[in-house]
């Protein structure tokens, strides 16, 4: 029961760190390219610990592609993420991740001609029809939330960047690849600097991320939090059984949302009448069965 309990505290990490994202860009970084900026600076300033691990080798070559692609990635995605938070809740936000366990079979198939099951196909359908769900707008006129299309943007890149770990850490240590990784995502975000209007917007919110520093370094430690009891968990249990639990991210997201409701009330925007909780769970448990079938 280790395993279970490993990846149930990893979920609430997550789920805390979903919660400061949306406070930082609904409440306090309404410019977006600002808190990618602010949010990329940051992680550098975590590298230093993985030097108590180890020290990264220089890459070569051949794995310098694929380090700018994950610096190019590592960007990217942030601006489609922050931009969903800004349109929805952060739980069905946060669920929408689940979108990525679409991807990384379907680019192993094209690139490796690695066979789906059923299962999958089954699965991919359960995660779609959930997500559609969750972002419909209640209109007679199937129209979805902008949400939707912003995670599928977001699970689709976080697909390839793990398509390329995968790749990478056949012939790197998981340290090197992180820290050039994010070493490469920063170089990335200075570019936002050659934009005289995001130049200008990143200077005057600097005021903001000063202010707003503990709650940065909250939120890695967070992220660092659930990547840590994730991996512990995958380490004595099947992927496919830390993939289904771990999909009850969207759960915590909904007990912060209750806690704070009334301690407070200004952190994020959550839809928590009695309908909303039915519905959000009922496709949430959809979502997780969708999510174990993909994963077999």
């Amino acid at each position: 029961m280790l395993w279970l309990i490993a990846v149930l505290i990893g979920s609430a990490c997550y789920a805390f760190a979903n919660v400061i994202d949306n406070y930082f860009s609904n409440k306090i970084f309404r410019d977006i390219p600002s808190l990618v900026f602010y949010a990329s600076l940051f992680n550098i300033l975590f590298i230093p610990l993985f030097f108590f691990k180890e020290i990264p080798s220089l890459p070569t070559i051949v794995e310098l592609p694929y380090l700018i692609i994950l610096g190019i990635t590592g960007v990217a995605y942030l601006f489609p993420y922050y931009k969903a938070l800004q349109h929805d809740d952060t739980s069905v936000v946060v669920s929408l991740f689940s979108l990525g366990k679409i991807f990384v079979p379907l680019l192993a198939f094209f690139l490796v001609n690695e066979r789906l099951s059923v299962f999958q196909y089954l699965g991919f359908i359960i995660i779609i029809i959930s997500s559609a769900l969750l972002t419909w707008n209640g209109s007679k006129k199937i129209r979805f939330n902008m949400s939707f299309y912003y995670m599928l943007v977001v699970a689709f890149l976080i697909a390839i960047e793990g398509v390329i770990y995968k790749h990478l850490f056949t012939s790197i240590s998981w340290a090197t690849g992180l820290v050039w990784s994010l070493v490469f995502t920063f170089i990335f975000s200075l570019f936002l600097f050659l934009v005289p209007q995001h130049r200008r917007n990143i200077i005057s919110q600097l005021h903001h991320f000063k202010n707003n520093f503990h709650y940065f370094l909250i939120e890695e430690l967070a992220t660092f939090g659930g990547t840590a009891f994730k991996t512990l968990a995958i380490s004595t249990a099947s992927i496919t059984l830390v993939e289904g639990v771990i999909s009850f991210i969207p759960f915590f997201v909904l007990i912060y949302a209750l806690l704070f409701s009334t301690l407070l009330p200004n952190l994020f925007k959550e839809k928590i009448t009695a309908r909303d909780l039915i519905k959000k769970g009922l496709l949430f448990i959809l979502m997780i069965i969708g999510v174990v079938l993909s994963v077999q």
